[in-house]
């Protein structure tokens, strides 16, 4: 229950509130003067302070001010005659919570008090949001610098590990068995796998501090897409899925960092790969408006639930997240998209139905052209 220290030198009054505050079911403590009132704040704390304005001695913008310094968290509400109300709306510049005149009904006083702590509990609210705000802030840069130094530490040993085996698949291809080229040909595709996924996560982090466009110029926007499909084309093959990329409408460029970008469409066919059912098809075309060009990838299976789209382009999400799920990864794909269209100032989307697959836009701003 609420608790409430009512002060007033008038005892006629004074006796009338407390009965009427308790019957509210406020547990109620009374003072007939200021210097009793702060006697009571010493031995315990109320949720409320209702008091008189003109009362002998100390009066109640003083006892305002001295129980304030103590608990200033707690609201104030001060009774106050016509000849006071001026000093009264002065007080609540100087923090009161509110004022009530003389004679006043009790529904009247109820509801100003009632007012009162309502505006106190929203206040504690408020005042909680933020603490937790700044906490979920501090938690969130904390898990950045983590993955951040995870992936820059993971590149190197991955680079080192690369390196070799491009060397042994090369130079020494000839000295290798059949089993042994199979073997190092499986690890380097696990090694391809994993850098890109820690590319996934370091774009994510460079996109989340405002980074990830540090590279930006003029970059053929066909030329990335058939990178990217050159790059999927043999996970396609093992899953029976055909991959076509439409013939470039002349050679225009878009405005991005090329590492970024690329990255973004080699997770779209990946994606588009990856969902498609054995015998599906991935066809991406380019088209152009005076300021953008369009990148559109459809595969002609492996339909989104339209109201998944929102979620999945959260980090770290998929359709089926659990442990048994067809389709591996950290579910990043989408969110880094995502987060790389809107670094480059572009748009995407995602149109999904039933029988007609899925199909990814993304817009991105022209580059000008030369002459």
């Amino acid at each position: 229950m609420p608790s409430i220290l009512i002060v007033d030198d008038e005892e006629g009054l004074l006796n009338s509130l407390a009965a009427a505050f308790r019957f509210q079911g406020y547990r109620v403590e009374a003072a007939e003067t200021a210097q009793a009132a702060l006697e009571v704040l010493g031995r315990e704390p109320f949720d409320v302070l209702l008091t008189d304005v003109v009362m002998p001695g100390m009066d109640g913008l003083a006892l305002m001010e001295r129980s304030q310094s103590r608990f200033p968290r707690m609201p104030v509400v001060l009774m106050t005659g016509g000849t006071t109300v001026e000093t009264a709306v002065q007080a609540l510049k100087g923090g009161a919570a509110d004022y009530v005149l003389k004679p006043f009904t009790l529904t009247e006083i109820f509801h100003v008090v009632e007012q009162a702590l309502e505006q106190d509990r929203l206040r504690r609210e408020n005042l909680e949001l933020s603490e937790l705000n700044r906490r979920l802030g501090e938690l969130d840069q904390v898990k950045s610098n983590l993955l951040s130094a995870m992936t820059h530490e993971f590149r190197t040993p991955l680079t080192v590990i690369q390196g070799w085996l491009d060397h042994l698949m090369g130079a020494e291809a000839e000295a290798l068995t059949q089993g042994q080229r199979e073997s190092l040909t499986a690890i380097r595709q696990s090694v391809l796998r994993l850098s890109r996924l820690i590319a996934n996560l370091l774009a994510l982090v460079e996109s989340h501090a405002g980074q990830g466009t540090e590279g930006a110029g003029p970059v053929s926007l066909w030329e990335l897409l058939r990178s990217a499909a050159e790059l999927v084309s043999a996970e396609a093959a093992k899953r029976g899925v055909a991959v076509s990329i439409g013939e470039a409408e002349g050679m225009y460029a878009v405005v991005g960092d090329g590492a970024r970008l690329g990255l973004l469409f080699l997770n779209l066919l990946e994606n588009a790969v990856k969902f498609s059912e054995r015998g599906g098809a991935v066809r991406v075309a380019v088209s152009k408006s005076e300021r953008e060009l369009e990148a559109c990838i459809t595969n002609t299976s492996g339909e989104i639930p339209a109201d998944q789209i929102p979620r999945l382009l959260q980090p770290f999400t998929q359709g089926d997240m659990g442990l048994t799920r067809a389709a591996g990864g950290l579910g990043l794909g989408l969110a880094v998209v995502r987060a790389i269209v809107h670094r480059h100032g572009g748009a995407l989307f995602v149109e999904t139905g039933k029988g007609r697959g899925t199909t990814v836009r993304v817009r991105l701003p022209r580059a000008p052209r030369e002459g």
